[in-house]
């Protein structure tokens, strides 16, 4: 394993697990609150906009080669996160100042962890794909995704079992102690990096096609981890405990599923997966509409494990296409365009959202309806342009 690739994991593995302690359940602790969908939708807007910020800190950094810096602000944003979800948690009254706060700092985090695990993923696979004649993205991200679905699991069940102890004070003190340790070790490895950052260039080329899906992926993203996690949350009768251990249940069995897949995903027809996994997407935003805590017990679980099948099937798939366009040109100012569109989507889509439910008001098959609503727009998806990539898988084969 190269230097690279340690770091890109110990960054993913150590961010997933403190992830898991407190931050995965933001809707839920926002929901405990008395927060509703419509300041839900808010929050997320918030969480787009905090970004948007951020991502300039992030490049100004990145530029004058600061990638240590880039590391502690990351650790610093999740443990300042924590802190103000905490606040919420204890505060008798709802505050506006420490909502806003909280929503704009989950955005910073989200900024300092997701660009930077990105980053190192393609800087990662880009030195594969340079030496090999063989393109493994689908293999490197299936491995991503089960290092960090263990490591966030774990913080799920942790941040579960204290959640559910109302014992929520032992979460920040675990997450600073991990940060902490974290940070130095994480330090000590990167600090040869800071010499090989190239500029960013911003020559990236971004077809209409793919604004478009960026533009609609973050709404989707944070659909999937805000609103689905709610869902399950009702299914669980409202305990963060049976919560987590559904989740962990769920991903056992995915891990086992995923460790085939990955393997094989890079050897298949690259546009039939593709569109495959986007058909399957949109079913199960049809399946998400279906489910309800008055479902068949064998129903409903059987029904919760092909959703998150098919979604983490399709993020496999998507995720693979767009890390191969990424590494065929500028990596970096590819990522951050596609990161900027996600963020900018989400807040228009979510202020618009909160508004709306603001008008006229929620019910119990809001959810529901807002589901089957995304389903058809999941098709969407088709738009990305694949002969970019197929181009390039040929010229691969032929070297």
């Amino acid at each position: 394993m190269t230097g690279v690739a340690r770091l890109f994991y110990r960054f993913a593995g150590i961010h997933s697990l403190l992830i898991g302690l407190l931050p995965f359940f933001i809707p839920v602790l926002l929901w405990q609150q008395g927060y509703r969908l419509t300041e839900v939708s808010a929050f997320i807007a918030l969480t787009g906009v905090g970004f948007m910020i951020a991502l300039m800190g992030w490049k100004a950094l990145y530029d004058r080669r600061h990638w240590r810096t880039i590391l502690i602000a990351s650790f610093v944003a999740e443990l300042a996160l924590v802190a103000s979800l905490i606040l919420i948690i204890f505060l008798i009254e709802s505050s506006v100042t420490v909502f806003v706060l909280a929503a704009l700092v989950n955005g910073i985090y989200n900024c300092f962890y997701w660009i930077t695990q990105r980053t190192l993923f393609s800087a990662m696979s880009q030195s594969k794909t340079g030496s090999q004649a063989e393109n493994k993205t689908g293999k490197q991200f299936g491995n991503f995704q089960i290092v960090i679905v263990i490591f966030l699991k774990i913080g799920i069940l942790m941040g579960g079992y204290f959640l559910a102890q109302q014992q929520t004070l032992w979460l920040l003190v675990i997450s600073t102690l991990l940060s902490v340790a974290a940070y130095y070790a994480l330090c000590k490895q990167a600090k040869y990096n800071e010499s090989q950052l190239t500029p960013i260039d911003n020559a990236a080329i971004i077809d209409w096609r793919q604004k478009v899906v960026f533009t609609i992926d973050g709404v989707f993203l944070f659909c999937e981890s805000y609103f689905w996690v709610l869902t399950l949350f009702f299914i669980t009768d409202n305990n963060v405990m049976d919560l987590g251990l559904l989740v962990v249940g769920l991903t056992v069995v995915l891990s086992i599923i995923f460790w085939g897949i990955k393997n094989t995903i890079d050897k298949l027809n690259q546009r039939y997966v593709f569109y495959s996994a986007i058909v399957l997407y949109a079913v199960s935003w049809v399946i998400r509409g279906s489910v309800t805590s008055l479902t068949e017990h064998y129903i409903l679980l059987t029904s919760i494990i092909v959703i998150a099948f098919l979604t983490t099937f399709f993020r496999l798939s998507f995720n693979k296409q767009f890390f191969d366009d990424a590494n065929a040109q500028q990596p970096l100012a590819f990522i951050i365009k596609k990161s900027y569109l996600s963020q900018r989507g989400l807040v228009v889509f979510f202020t618009l959202l909160s508004l709306v439910l603001m008008i006229i008001g929620e019910s119990d098959n809001t959810l529901a309806l807002l589901y089957w609503c995304l389903a058809p727009i999941a098709v969407l998806y088709g738009m990305y342009p694949l002969r970019h990539q197929t181009h390039l898988q040929s010229e691969l084969n032929n070297e």
